[in-house]
């Protein structure tokens, strides 16, 4: 993993200080691991929206010889994954394209399987999440295709691309694709982000993965079901976590708003701009707020929590 991260660092740092997005030159070749398959079993808990209690199967299929800058690749994953997060998960779309402007050389395409029309949105984000999370772990900078099946049916297909700098290939996401969200457009989400006194630095890989599983593990809930007292981690092998400490208002005591998952999802898609901005990848503090009200807080740690969680690492007492 350390080769994978000192890269990525140094494509963070390059990016930081050109602005022209142009795709780094590519490290030596680490040589072409095979296509694999990777699974997930899912049970019933896992998905709110029924017991899915079968085999999602992963098949990985590398495109040798197209480096793929994993800075933006990175970015555009957790932008896509709240994109579809905030989204009826039971929903279903043709397609999707993932392309950010400021960082455009790198495209996600979501497609349905060979012999369907559509796919439904909580199939992609799985896809999506697993099969990134497996390239990067793996160490493979390079296109691949990412095809995803449920009980040997195959359901979406997921391609990271590479393009040159200034040939815009899509749209983000076309409106045709996205349903309406089912958060409130009448109401206003303040986030706030702040590094604690004593904040250790965060590799940028780590950070990322991490805010994908968040990102993707939260987006399985009803977007108004309220974040409980919790964590969210991305497996052993990304040594960081995201503690919410359910501090903020609750029913039935408390009137709404309450600490929902769309914003939460919403909140955590902003959390890699505020890093770059600040140049600091760190462990940082995040306080949801919406129309002036304190929601409740969060923390993006490295390691993972422990049974107690210093309340004064996430408190609005920690600002600095």
């Amino acid at each position: 993993m350390g080769f994978f991260n000192s890269v990525a660092r140094l494509l963070f740092l390059a990016c930081l200080a050109n602005h022209s997005n142009a795709v780094p030159t590519a490290p030596p070749d680490q040589g072409n691991p095979p296509s694999r398959r990777i699974s997930e079993v899912l049970q019933p808990e896992n998905l709110h929206t029924g017991a899915y209690n079968d085999k999602l199967s992963i098949d990985v299929e590398a495109h040798y010889g197209t480096y793929v800058n994993p800075f933006p690749l990175l970015l555009n994953a957790v932008d896509a994954l709240a994109t579809i997060g905030i989204q009826d998960l039971n929903g279903r779309s043709p397609s999707y394209s993932f392309q950010l402007t400021k960082y455009p050389t790198v495209v996600i395409d979501v497609k349905p399987g060979a012999s369907a029309a559509d796919f439904q949105n909580w199939a992609a984000s799985l896809c999506i999440y697993h099969g990134i999370e497996d390239v990067v772990r793996q160490q493979v900078s390079k296109e691949v295709d990412i095809n995803c099946r449920w009980n040997t049916i195959e359901m979406v297909t997921v391609s990271i691309r590479t393009v040159s700098p200034g040939s815009k290939k899509a749209a983000s996401v076309s409106a045709s694709n996205i349903t309406e969200s089912t958060l409130a457009v009448s109401h206003t989400l303040q986030p706030y982000f702040y590094y604690v006194a004593d904040s250790v630095p965060l590799d940028y890989t780590t950070t990322m993965i991490t805010l994908m599983y968040s990102i993707m593990y939260l987006s399985r809930l009803d977007k108004t079901d309220m974040i409980p007292r919790t964590y969210t981690d991305a497996g052993p092998h990304w040594d960081s976590s995201i503690v919410f400490p359910g501090d903020g208002p609750q029913p039935p005591k408390d009137p709404p708003p309450f600490l929902e998952s769309g914003w939460v999802i919403e909140t955590l898609k902003m959390v890699p701009n505020f890093m770059i901005q600040q140049r600091r990848f760190a462990e940082l503090g995040i306080q949801f707020h919406v129309d002036n009200v304190y929601l409740g807080g969060a923390l993006l740690q490295k390691g993972k929590p422990s049974r107690a969680i210093p309340s004064e690492r996430y408190s609005a007492a920690a600002f600095i």
